[in-house]
């Protein structure tokens, strides 16, 4: 039994420390991105970019009804219900995305003479119709995207997932620097390589799936069924955090303008930046969580306490050289990014819980736990914007963002200490053997990046390439595992 534990929790670190690893290749490309993106276009471009792109994820997580952390639990539980609910995404996402592609061009007066009219030109202005349409088409692509993604990890293929995000980065990069060295790039241009990117990756998804053994076309309506169920429940959930992230980008266009919202979502990128370790530990976490044979409690709050002190590590050089590297990076059109940034930080550091132990609780089957507090941080985050942006502008914007985050980690912890037993001091305060952990980890990450291989990695399970590396792996960090996730608490000592 002992040795199926160290199994197991060797598993967590080489899924962590795979997924880490290609964080680092991800978060490369997506600055490498925006970046090209800000030069090429400039603030008001970006910002009509960064709209496009927000409405088309939010459509289509609305309308995906929660069926991507549904898949993700379906296809943990066995293959056959994996290809049930491949089958499913599938339909569901040619007939409902369809369906709100056609509403969305129609809400915003597409195909009609004139300018832009109906209710969306008012809640969204500064696109044109064209613009627009990009929007409208992404949308069956988005719902694709994050509902068959869910796929792989409800199979543990961590591996597969990552290789996956990657590529739809990687894609638009060379995409938009292929472009602008043919010509000068456009903003119809740049949301139209948008386009061929996601086309890529979907085809990506359904190739890993193939690999996998769960790409089906032969749906079940009881399966169908189980996943609405579940993604009623975990929805609201998921549209409160998107919106949390986002409404104060659709709030800055409302009040200050398209230009400001450019400006404001380099502030929002390079602030994410911070959570891509923290995202990825929640990755692995749901993938366990779901799993009800596992620990996850004790391998929930070891995760949060490397979340918390690697998030706070980098914020600091962050609040100190932020505005520098905003102006260096991205020009002096964006430089107001930087200042912004600084007002934001203290939001992402507490918010870096959340990535964890949210997971950990919808994983657990309890997603209304989870749903109830981010619609309540939602809240505070949309009244402190109304009252902030119109004051301070993108300054007020990242600081009722840092708010809502504070109190949205302060209500998380508070359930999952109630919801796991764990306490607060084993879930937030670092430990010796979490260093040790780490050392070990940042060398499997090493060995990750020096073994990748990418073609593989999007048709095969995380942990099953089979070479000799993997073994070496899993046996480097087996007793550090056991450190971390069998360690005695306090108390409990013999």
């Amino acid at each position: 039994m002992a040795s199926a534990d160290r199994g197991s929790s060797g598993g967590v670190l080489r899924d962590a420390a795979i997924t880490i690893a290609s964080r680092v290749i991800l978060a490369v490309l997506i600055l490498g991105t925006d970046i090209a993106l800000a030069r090429l276009l400039g603030p008001a471009a970006k910002g009509r970019f960064a709209l496009v792109l927000l409405y088309s994820q939010l459509i289509a997580l609305v309308l995906g009804w929660g069926m991507d952390q549904a898949l993700a639990v379906v296809s943990g539980r066995d293959i056959e219900g994996a290809r049930r609910g491949f089958a499913n995404a599938l339909i569901w996402t040619g007939v409902v995305g369809g369906f709100g592609l056609l509403v969305s061009a129609w809400a915003y007066g597409v195909g009609q003479p004139g300018p832009p009219i109906g209710l969306l030109p008012d809640i969204l202005p500064n696109l044109s119709k064209q613009q627009f349409l990009y929007a409208a088409i992404a949308v069956p692509g988005e719902m694709f995207f994050s509902i068959a993604l869910f796929g792989l990890l409800g199979r543990r293929m961590i591996t597969a997932y990552s290789a996956v995000r990657i590529l739809r980065r990687a894609t638009l990069f060379v995409l938009v620097l292929s472009a602008a060295a043919v010509a000068r790039l456009s903003l119809n241009v740049a949301l139209l390589l948008n386009l061929v990117a996601l086309a890529m990756t979907a085809a990506a998804i359904t190739l890993a799936a193939v690999g996998g053994g769960f790409a089906s076309l032969r749906a079940s309506a009881a399966v169908l069924g189980e996943e609405l169920r579940y993604g009623t429940r975990a929805v609201p959930g998921e549209l409160a955090e998107r919106l949390q992230f986002r409404a104060d980008s659709f709030i800055v266009n409302l009040f200050a303008g398209v230009r400001a919202t450019g400006i404001y979502s380099v502030t929002s990128g390079l602030a994410e930046v911070l959570w891509y370790i923290p995202n990825s530990l929640g990755i692995v976490m749901f993938s366990r969580a779901v799993d009800p044979r596992a620990d996850a409690g004790r391998v929930a709050a070891a995760l949060t306490r490397g979340t918390v002190a690697v998030t706070l590590a980098t914020a600091v050089p962050a609040f100190l050289l932020g505005p520098y590297v905003a102006r260096a990076l991205y020009g002096p059109q964006f430089a107001d990014a930087g200042v912004a940034l600084r007002f934001i930080l203290p939001g992402v550091v507490a918010y870096s819980v959340v990535a964890v132990l949210s997971r950990y609780l919808s994983g657990r089957g309890r997603p209304g736990t989870a749903t109830l507090i981010l619609v309540c941080g939602l809240a505070v985050n949309v009244i402190a914007n109304l009252l902030l942006v119109p004051r301070l502008g993108i300054n007020g914007a990242a600081l009722a963002s840092s708010i809502s985050y504070i109190l949205t980690a302060v209500l998380t912890v508070s359930a999952f200490v109630r919801v796991s037993g764990r306490g607060l001091r084993e879930t937030l305060i670092l430990r010796g053997s979490d260093v040790r952990a780490a050392t070990s980890l940042l060398g499997a990450a090493t060995a990750a990046l020096l073994r990748a291989r990418v073609p593989a990695a999007a048709t095969g399970d995380a942990g099953a390439t089979g070479d000799a590396g993997d073994a070496a792996a899993d046996a480097a960090t087996e007793a550090t595992a056991d450190l971390i996730v069998r360690e005695v608490e306090p108390g409990e000592e013999a």
